[in-house]
C-alpha cells in the first residue's frame, strides 16, 4: 500500500519543515511508470509547450524568452527517487504548477491533484543540482511536500528558470508578492469587517459620561509600536500612569481590555511579562492599574492574572530581564500558571506529528502520535482556556500574558471568547476575533511563518496559529451545532495563512501593515470567505444558542486533524476533489441531505399552499350554489 513518508534527510537542518514524499513501501508497489529517461529524449523536451492552467487576477507567468512568456516546460516529476511521469512544469507569480501527461495519474495512485500546486510562499526550501543531461530541483513545501522535479539542461540555461523562481519564492520586499498584484472582489470587503469602535460598543463599551472605560488613540504609535490603533483603557486612569505600565512590560504592551461580561461584569485584559529583572524590579502604576482592574470584578475586588508559561520558564525570564508579578506588590490579586510550552516546544512537536503520522507503522501509529505530544499541547491550551472562562464567568476579572503577549496570549484570550460568547462562534464574529486578538494585537505572522524567508533554522519560526486553529477544530468536534463555520474554513484559513495570496496574514503587527500599505493595495481572506459562504457554513450549526461552552480538555475527547497532518496520506486520499478527509465527507453527505430535505419541505408547503386555494375556491363554489338556490 502506498504511504506518505517524511524525508528526514531533507528535514535535520529544520525542525519545523516536516516534508512528504510520497513513496511505496514492500507490501504493494505504486502504480507509476518506471522510466528509464535515456539522454537523446531529454534533449528533445527543452521546448517550451501551452499550459492549461486558470491564471488568477493579477497572476502571470514569469519564464520568459525574448519578452515572450513560456508557459510550460517538458518535465518529469519524482515523487520517489526511482520512479518518475512525464509532466508539465509552469511557472507564475504566484505558484508551480505541475500538471502530469497522464491525466489519470493522480487518480490511479491516490494523490490528491492539489499537490502537485505550490504556491511560491509555501515552499520552504528550492534547490537546484545538474546532471549530465538535466537540472534538477527539488522541493518542500511548509504543508507537508516534497518532490524533485527534472527539466533539460539546456532549458535551464535558456530561460534562467531557478534564478527567476527563487527571486519570486524568496522575495525581498513585501510589495514585491503576489498579494500586491491579486484583487479579489466581493460584496464585503474583509478589511472592513472588524471595527474595533463597533466590536467594543457591541460589549457595551462606550466612551461616554459614567463609563469606566474610555477609547485609547495609538495610531501614532505612541504607546506600543505593536498595538492596535485604538485600544480601551481604564478612564480614570492617566495617561503618565498608562506610559508608566507600558515602560514597565515587555515591548511595551501594557494591559489592555479585550473583552468583557456584561452581565458578571468581568473584564478579560491582555499584556506582556512585566520587567521585573533578578533584582525584582517595582512599578506602582502598573501596580496601581492592575488593581483598578481588580475593582471592576464583580462582587469583590479581585484579579486573576494567568500567566501562561511554565513557573520554571516564567522565573528563568528574570535572568533576561524579564519576570512576572510579585502579589505581595499587586494588591488583590492571585497569579496563576497555565504550563503552556514556548514556540521552540511548539515547533518540535510539529515537526514530530507530520513525521509521525507518515512515518509510523499501523501498529504503532497512535503511540507514534502520543510521542509527538502535539495532542499535550492542545491540551494544556484549552485547559487554560477553560481556567479563564471560569474566573470570569464567576465575576472575577482577569489579565493573561505568557512573555510577549503575542503568542500564547493570544490563543487563551481568542479561545476563551468563543468559549464564553455564540457571536464569535458565528462566521462574522469568529473573522473579527481572528483580526481582533491576532492580526490587530500583533502576533507575528509574517516571523512565525516564514515568509519568503531563506532562513530555515530560524528559530522564531512556529506554527502558533494553525495551533490554534487546531485547538477551535477541537471545539468544533465537541460542540458541532455551536459553530456556524466548519472545519473546511478552519483548513483554508491555514493554507492561506502560508499561500500569500491574501493580505491579511502579512507582515507582524499593524503598523507594518500600515506603512507597507497592505490594507489599501492587497484583498483580504475575508472577502473570499464571504464569497463562498456555503462551502464554508456548518449545515448542523443551530443559531441561537447563547450557552457558554464546557468543553473537555482531555486527549481522550480530541481528534487528529487529518486534514493538516495526514492530507497527503493515500489512506486520506478521496476521489471526489473537493472531499478532505473523513470529517468533510461526512459533512458533504449530510449537507445534501439537508438540501434534500430543505427541497421536500418547500415543495411540501407549496402543495399545502395549492390545496389551500383549492379548498378556498370550492367554498366560494359552494357559497355560489346555495345563493342560487335560495334564488
Amino acid at each position: 500500500m502506498r504511504s506518505g513518508l517524511l524525508n528526514i534527510e531533507s528535514a535535520d537542518a529544520d525542525p519545523l519543515r516536516a516534508v512528504v514524499s510520497v513513496s511505496s513501501d514492500s507490501s504493494e508497489s505504486i502504480n507509476i511508470a518506471q522510466f528509464s529517461i535515456s539522454e537523446s529524449f531529454l534533449e528533445n523536451q527543452a521546448s517550451s509547450q501551452q499550459s492549461n492552467l486558470k491564471l488568477l487576477s493579477g497572476e502571470r507567468f514569469v519564464i520568459v524568452q525574448n519578452k515572450k512568456a513560456i508557459e510550460a516546460i517538458p518535465s518529469f516529476i519524482y515523487l520517489t527517487p526511482q520512479s518518475g511521469i512525464s509532466a508539465q512544469f509552469c511557472a507564475t507569480n504566484y505558484r508551480i504548477s505541475l500538471e502530469p501527461d497522464n491525466i489519470h495519474f493522480c487518480y490511479e495512485n491516490k494523490i490528491r491533484p492539489e499537490f502537485f500546486d505550490i504556491p511560491l510562499m509555501m515552499i520552504e526550501k528550492f534547490d537546484m543540482s545538474f546532471d549530465k543531461v538535466y537540472s534538477r530541483f527539488e522541493i518542500f513545501t511548509k504543508d507537508g511536500r516534497s518532490l524533485r522535479v527534472d527539466i533539460n539542461k539546456n532549458a535551464q540555461f535558456e530561460y534562467n528558470v531557478y534564478e527567476t523562481l527563487s527571486s519570486y519564492i524568496f522575495s525581498n520586499g513585501v510589495t514585491n508578492r503576489f498579494a500586491f498584484f491579486h484583487r479579489f472582489f466581493g460584496q464585503i470587503d474583509g478589511w472592513k469587517l472588524y471595527n474595533p469602535h463597533s466590536d467594543y460598543g457591541r460589549l457595551g463599551v462606550a466612551d461616554i459620561p459614567g463609563s469606566k472605560w474610555t477609547f485609547l488613540d495609538n495610531s501614532n504609535w505612541e504607546f506600543c509600536k505593536s498595538y492596535p490603533e485604538i485600544l480601551v483603557v481604564p478612564k480614570e486612569l492617566l495617561i503618565t500612569d498608562i506610559k508608566a505600565s507600558a515602560k514597565f512590560r515587555s515591548k511595551s504592551r501594557f494591559p489592555v481590555l479585550v473583552w468583557l461580561n456584561k452581565r458578571r461584569k468581568a473584564t478579560l485584559w491582555r499584556s506582556s511579562q512585566p520587567k521585573t529583572g533578578i533584582r525584582t524590579s517595582r512599578c506602582i502604576e502598573d501596580e496601581v492599574y492592575l488593581n483598578y482592574i481588580a475593582k471592576t470584578s464583580h462582587r469583590e475586588p479581585k484579579l486573576h492574572i494567568f500567566d501562561a508559561r511554565p513557573f520554571i520558564n516564567a522565573h528563568a525570564q528574570r535572568a533576561i530581564g524579564g519576570g512576572v508579578e510579585n502579589t505581595a506588590y499587586y494588591e488583590n490579586s492571585e497569579l496563576h500558571f497555565l504550563n503552556i510550552e514556548n514556540i521552540h516546544a511548539v515547533r518540535e512537536s510539529w515537526f514530530n506529528m507530520f513525521n509521525y503520522t507518515y512515518n509510523s507503522p499501523p501498529s504503532k501509529y497512535f503511540s507514534s502520535i502520543e510521542k509527538s505530544e502535539w495532542l499535550d499541547h492542545l491540551s494544556s491550551i484549552l485547559q487554560g482556556a477553560v481556567s479563564i472562562t471560569e474566573s470570569l464567568n464567576s465575576g472575577i476579572s482577569v489579565l493573561v500574558h505568557c512573555s510577549d503577549g503575542w503568542d500564547r496570549t493570544s490563543q487563551l484570550c481568542s479561545l476563551s471568547q468563543l468559549i464564553l460568547e455564540a457571536h464569535y462562534r458565528s462566521l462574522r464574529g469568529f473573522a473579527q476575533l481572528i483580526e481582533k486578538d491576532w492580526v490587530s494585537f500583533g502576533h507575528q505572522f509574517e516571523i512565525r511563518l516564514g515568509h519568503a524567508s531563506e532562513n530555515q533554522n530560524d528559530d522564531k519560526r512556529s506554527p502558533i496559529f494553525i495551533q490554534f486553529l487546531d485547538c477551535v477544530y477541537q471545539l468544533t468536534v465537541q460542540f458541532p451545532t455551536h459553530f456556524e463555520f466548519n472545519s473546511l474554513l478552519l483548513h483554508d484559513l491555514t493554507y492561506f495563512s502560508y499561500s500569500g495570496r491574501f493580505g491579511t496574514f502579512m507582515c507582524n503587527n499593524m503598523k507594518e501593515r500600515k506603512e507597507f500599505g497592505v490594507i489599501n493595495n492587497t484583498s483580504s481572506v475575508w472577502t473570499y470567505v464571504f464569497e463562498n459562504l456555503d462551502k464554508y457554513t456548518n449545515s448542523f450549526y443551530v443559531q441561537g444558542q447563547e450557552d457558554i461552552l464546557s468543553p473537555v480538555a482531555s486527549q481522550r475527547r480530541f481528534q487528529i486533524w487529518h486534514d493538516i497532518f495526514s492530507k497527503w496520506h493515500a489512506d486520506f486520499y478521496y476521489p471526489v476533489v473537493k472531499l478532505l478527509g473523513p470529517q468533510d465527507h461526512k459533512e458533504v453527505l449530510m449537507r445534501s441531505a439537508c438540501e434534500g430535505m430543505q427541497l421536500y419541505k418547500a415543495l411540501i408547503d407549496k402543495k399545502e399552499k395549492e390545496i389551500q386555494e383549492l379548498r378556498k375556491q370550492m367554498a366560494e363554489m359552494q357559497g355560489y350554489e346555495i345563493a342560487d338556490v335560495n334564488n
